[in-house]
C-alpha cells in the first residue's frame, strides 16, 4: 500500500534509485559511461552548451544516477561525489567558507579532517578552532562576528562523543552560521540530517554506501544555494569521480539497508558482552545505556552503525593485546570500515579539549559474519590476553 504522499521509504529507494531499465534496453543497473569527450551534433549546439552533458569529468549518466540516488536517500536537493571520504570533508568545508571566516569543529573530529583544517584552512585565510564536542554552552562562547560554519560528528570518530545536534543547530542558525555534519557513522538510515536542519551533508561512500571494501568514493550534499555554490567549487577544481567507481557505489547502495541492519546487531552483541569484561574500563558505543551521551543518541538517531571503541586498563602490556587481537581468525587488522568484513585496530588520535580514561583503546568494526562467530572469536582472544599476562 503506496503512502499518501506517494512516497517510499530509504530502504526501497536504495533498491530502486537512479535505475531506469526501460531507457537502456531493459537493462536492470545503470550503464558505465567511460568517457572524457562528449560530441555535439552541430557547432551551434557546442557554442551554446546545448546538450544534458558536455565533458566526462564535468558528469556523465553515470555520475548522474549515483548523485542523484544519494541526494534522494537524503531527500535533499544535491549529492556532489568525491574521490573519498576525506575529499567530501574539504569539499564540504572549502565550499562554504572564504578567507577572513571563522569555523568552529569538534575536537573529536576524524584524524585526517581534522589535519587538513590544522594544514589547509589557514593557507586559505581561514581562521578555525577546537570545540568539546559535548559541551554546547561553551561553543557558543566561541562564536564570533566572523564565525560562518560549525563542523558536527556525532558520534566522534575514535571515541564516539555525542554531540547536542538541535542546540548547535539553533545557535547557528541563530549566528547565521551553517552547519555541516559528518553523518557516515549513521548514514542516511539512522540520522536524518534534512529534518534536523542540517545545511552540509557529508558522507564517506567508501563505509555502508559501497559496503564492499572496493571503493573510495564520498558525497557532499546539500540544499537550495549551498548546494550550487559547492558543486561549483567542486567543478572551478575539477573534483570527479571515475564512472567505475559510481557504479560500483551505486551497486553496493542496492543491499545497504540490509547490511548496515546486520552489522547493527553485530556490533552492539559485541560491546554488550566487551562491557561485562573486567580488562575493559570504558565502552565508547552510543546505543549501550551506559553511554554518557546515551540520551542524545536515542532522541536524534533511530540505530547505531557497526563501529565502536573500548579501552583496556592501562596495566595491561601490548604484548597481551597483541596476542588477543593477532590471533584473531576474523577481524582483520586496519583501517577504514563499512564493508562486508570485521575489522580491529589500535586507534591513535590528537586531542586538545576532550580527555578520556587512560589505557589502550581498540576500535572494532562489525562485518556482516555470524554474530556467534564474531563473539566466539573476541572471547578467545580474550582469553589470550588473560594467559598472557599471566605467563
Amino acid at each position: 500500500m503506496k503512502n499518501k504522499d506517494n512516497k517510499i521509504s530509504k530502504s526501497s529507494h536504495v533498491v530502486h534509485a537512479s535505475s531506469d531499465p526501460l531507457a537502456n534496453h531493459g537493462i536492470v543497473n545503470v550503464p558505465v559511461y567511460h568517457t572524457s569527450t562528449i560530441l555535439k551534433p552541430n557547432l551551434d549546439d557546442y557554442r551554446n552548451s546545448r546538450g544534458k552533458f558536455d565533458y566526462g569529468r564535468i558528469g556523465t549518466p553515470t555520475t548522474e544516477a549515483s548523485e542523484k540516488a544519494v541526494a534522494g536517500l537524503y531527500e535533499m536537493d544535491d549529492a556532489i561525489a568525491t574521490p573519498s571520504g576525506l575529499a567530501a570533508i574539504s569539499l564540504g568545508i572549502s565550499g562554504a567558507v572564504n578567507a577572513g571566516d571563522h569555523a568552529l569543529f569538534p575536537d573529536s573530529m576524524y584524524g585526517s579532517g581534522r589535519r587538513f583544517v590544522e594544514n589547509i584552512l589557514p593557507r586559505m585565510g581561514v581562521k578555525y578552532d577546537f570545540y568539546d564536542p559535548t559541551n554546547a554552552q561553551d561553543l557558543a562562547a566561541m562564536v564570533s562576528d566572523d564565525t560562518t560554519l560549525i563542523y558536527i560528528e556525532s558520534p566522534g570518530s575514535l571515541t564516539f562523543e555525542m554531540q547536542d545536534i538541535p542546540a548547535i543547530v539553533r545557535l547557528a542558525h541563530d549566528r547565521n552560521c551553517l552547519v555541516a555534519c559528518d553523518n557516515t557513522w549513521a548514514t542516511a538510515f539512522y540520522f536524518d540530517a534534512n529534518a534536523h536542519n542540517i545545511d552540509i551533508v557529508i558522507e564517506a561512500g567508501t563505509k555502508y554506501i559501497s559496503g564492499h571494501s572496493d571503493v573510495s568514493i564520498g558525497y557532499v550534499v546539500a540544499n537550495g544555494d549551498t548546494a550550487k555554490r559547492i558543486r561549483q567549487y567542486a567543478k572551478l577544481n575539477g573534483i570527479c569521480v571515475a564512472p567505475d567507481d559510481h557504479y560500483l557505489a551505486l551497486r553496493g547502495m542496492r543491499t545497504m539497508r540490509v547490511r548496515l541492519h546486520a552489522s547493527e546487531e553485530n556490533a552492539f552483541a559485541l560491546a554488550t558482552w566487551l562491557q561485562e569484561q573486567p580488562e575493559v574500563i570504558a565502552m565508547l558505543h552510543p546505543a549501550l545505556p551506559s553511554h554518557p551521551g546515551h540520551h542524545h543518541w536515542k532522541r536524534d538517531f533511530s540505530g547505531s552503525s557497526g563501529l565502536f571503541s573500548f579501552i583496556l586498563n592501562p596495566d595491561i602490556p601490548f604484548a597481551a593485546i597483541d596476542a588477543m587481537v593477532d590471533g584473531l581468525r576474523l577481524f582483520g587488522i586496519g583501517d577504514s570500515w563499512g564493508g562486508h568484513e570485521s575489522l580491529i585496530n589500535q586507534a591513535k588520535f590528537k586531542r586538545s579539549v576532550t580527555a578520556l580514561p587512560a589505557g589502550t583503546l581498540l576500535r572494532i568494526y562489525t562485518g556482516i559474519e555470524d554474530k556467534d562467530d564474531l563473539l566466539n572469536d573476541l572471547a578467545s582472544g580474550m582469553e589470550r590476553l588473560r594467559k598472557a599476562m599471566a605467563s
